[in-house]
């Protein structure tokens, strides 16, 4: 039987998916033709002014008030569900895309105002934070990408946003758990790559950082990368890398824990005790089994949800109750310390 190597393999399996999106949008847009009703008519719409006032509640309130956020989660999630397809969202990542094309898209969607003003934030605080312990500041920005800034440098994690390239002159690496067009952004890959910068993957062929060992350490400056192999699904064996970040060495060193698409818990192989952890909150990952046997974590965060372009799919964005917050309430009442973030949030 002919073998076929890790790289064509990974680069086959997310071949089919991208397929099967493809499908599914094809049906998708199909019932827009034939008339069929959409199931964004069927919930109650929402004024500018009231999604305006959900996110200035969010804004004023942290990851760890969920009680708080409650209301103005429910207004973002109707906003999100209104949204037709999620080809009017992935319309607006191309590069290409016309300033009038993306400027009806944000007057259409008040989702989508948000998610740039997120990433505004989100820089805006970046250039503006000084870090001088060992503690990083982490920010969520959007689906499960994160950005990091340490004492002695800055780095992202599975970062996808159309504004991502914005990013590039501000990061020193960038680490990208898996092939899938929701967690990474081709642009900001291309330009770190070009001005000589570390982009680490399974995917990419730079071949000083490329991850093509089941297990292997990357070193930056006084931050070290591990990483290791997982399944992303049945489908995609060992398919995501893993990526656990000490930053700083020593006994103040901080450890955040990245697990991409992740769905095994015993699949997540910290080598010490991480200070926080991100994980997909509904590809089946197992967080309390994590807890309790592979991933003693000292902060639980649940992300992937909101993910605009699966709408209407079978992969639909996963709205706040239905994903993240049972399993934060889940881990909380265990004892856990966890917490959902929302775009734009800073997480330390």
């Amino acid at each position: 039987m002919k073998t076929i190597d890790r790289r064509t393999f990974i680069a086959g399996g997310a071949a089919v998916a991208a397929g099967i999106v493809r499908a599914q949008s094809r049906i998708v847009n199909q019932r827009k033709v034939n008339g069929d009703p959409d199931p964004a008519y069927d919930v109650e719409p929402v004024t500018d002014a009231e999604f305006d006032e959900a996110v200035k509640l969010l804004r004023g309130t942290t990851m760890f008030d969920d009680a708080k956020r409650a209301p103005a989660l429910a207004v973002v999630q109707r906003a999100i569900d209104r949204m037709v397809a999620s080809r009017d969202f992935t319309a607006a990542m191309n590069d290409a895309t016309p300033k009038a094309t993306v400027d009806a898209l944000l007057a259409k969607y008040p989702v989508m105002r948000w998610y740039d003003e997120s990433f505004d934030r989100i820089l805006g605080e970046f250039e503006a934070t000084t870090v001088t312990g060992d503690t990083p500041a982490i920010w969520y920005l959007y689906n499960m990408g994160v950005v990091v800034k340490t004492k002695t440098c800055s780095f992202g994690i599975d970062i996808c946003h159309r504004k991502a390239a914005r990013l590039a002159k501000h990061l020193d690496f960038l680490l990208v758990t898996h092939n899938h067009g929701d967690h990474l952004n081709t642009r900001l890959i291309n330009t770190m790559s070009g001005a000589g910068k570390p982009v680490i993957s399974n995917f990419h062929l730079a071949w000083d950082w490329y991850c093509r060992d089941m297990e292997k350490t990357f070193k930056y400056k006084d931050v070290t990368i591990h990483t290791v192999a997982a399944d992303h699904n049945k489908h995609l064996p060992w398919a995501v890398t893993t990526f656990e970040v000490v930053c700083g060495e020593g006994e103040g060193a901080y450890t955040i824990f990245h697990s991409g698409d992740c769905n095994r818990f015993d699949h997540l192989k910290p080598k010490g005790r991480p200070d926080v952890y991100f994980g997909h909150c509904a590809i089946g990952l197992d967080f309390m089994a994590a807890a309790k046997k592979t991933m003693p974590a000292k902060l639980f965060v649940p992300v992937h949800h909101q993910e605009l372009g699966h709408i209407h799919s079978r992969w639909r964005c996963v709205a706040f109750e239905d994903g993240p917050l049972p399993i934060v309430k889940s881990l909380c009442d265990a004892g856990y310390k966890a917490a959902m973030p929302v775009w734009g949030d800073r997480v330390v």
